[in-house]
């Protein structure tokens, strides 16, 4: 993870998940040796995709995927340093 990135509650980041990055269009994988990364000041929260194939489609199923939603500004920054004070 790349300096000031925020996970928000319940995210979960795995080697085979991808991270669906919708600010800037683009999906981040992890790739032989090395490992997923999460760019700087991204915000990432939990999300899911629609599955496309199969029996999954046909019964609508959606799977698990964290999503970057921004990139850090100062509201962001100042909702962390609210959650800092009340740990």
């Amino acid at each position: 993870m790349r300096a000031r990135a925020v996970l928000g509650a319940g995210t979960i980041l795995t080697r085979s998940t991808p991270l669906y990055d919708i600010v800037h269009g683009r999906v981040y994988k992890a790739s032989g040796e090395n490992s997923l990364e999460v760019p700087e000041n991204a915000v990432v929260v939990p999300g899911s995709r629609a599955v496309k194939k199969g029996q999954a489609a046909e019964w609508n199923l959606s799977l698990y995927t964290p999503v970057i939603v921004k990139y850090r500004d100062e509201k962001t920054d100042q909702g962390i340093e609210l959650e800092e004070w009340l740990r």
